[in-house]
């Protein structure tokens, strides 16, 4: 996995996977640490920065959250020469951990930007149809907490415990649920706060949050891609 050279031209790609199994617990910067071991033993092409700490151009646009399943992870990955896609997947797969496999790969301009706008979860728990016996159903709670305008929670940040308070609301675009799992499609957006997770809606309908994250499962990511911001001439 040679570096580039100076000025050498860029392919980007854009690589679906999925996580399961024990490697969901692996943290953000190892699961990027594992791509780009992976595409070293693959010997891909692969791309790095200029200087005296050359790093290869791989980047996990959206990242998941310790402990979480998915099934529509995505990297973003810059070679020095184009590949086939259905190459690109299969030399992948072959380097991958139990649990990480790859699926899909497309080819995307280096003047655009990959960003998710919209991702929709799964919250398997079974025994939900009898878990509000003790109160209002849940098909009861999800009905108040859609016609609701507003649903503000408190937010602790872990470096400081700096407390700040979120309307999650307007993040939330669809909320059902069925006898074992609770399905959700949340909006991502740039504003303030950013996004809801699948822990605070499912506290908001009053289940214990602590139970609740190694069960979730993302399910799919909408995508958005578009050119980037041209830096203002001074």
């Amino acid at each position: 996995m040679a570096g580039e050279t100076q000025g050498a031209t860029r392919f980007r790609y854009l690589i679906d996977f999925s996580v399961d199994g024990d490697i969901r617990y692996l943290a953000h910067n190892d699961m990027v640490r594992m791509f780009g071991k992976a595409c070293a033993r693959a010997e891909l092409p692969v791309s790095f920065t200029q200087g005296f700490n050359p790093r290869a151009r791989l980047t996990l646009p959206f990242p998941r959250p310790v402990g979480q399943r998915s099934d529509a992870e995505r990297l973003q990955l810059d070679l020095t020469r184009q590949l086939d896609a259905d190459e690109l997947v299969a030399g992948l797969n072959k380097q991958m951990p139990d649990g990480i496999r790859t699926f899909a790969a497309s080819p995307i301009d280096l003047s655009h930007t990959c960003r998710p706008c919209r991702v929709t979860y799964r919250v398997d728990i079974p025994g939900l149809d009898t878990l509000f016996s003790d109160g209002p159903p849940l098909v009861q709670r999800i009905e108040s907490f859609l016609s609701s305008p507003e649903f503000e929670i408190s937010r602790v940040r872990h470096r400081d415990s700096r407390v700040t308070v979120v309307d999650i609301r307007p993040f939330v675009d669809t909320l059902t649920a069925d006898k074992c799992s609770v399905s959700m499609s949340i909006l991502v957006t740039q504003s303030d706060g950013g996004l809801a997770t699948p822990r605070e809606v499912c506290r908001a309908l009053g289940m214990d949050a602590d139970e609740i994250n190694y069960r979730v499962r993302r399910v799919n990511i909408q995508w958005q891609t578009k050119p980037k911001k041209q830096k203002a001439s001074p």
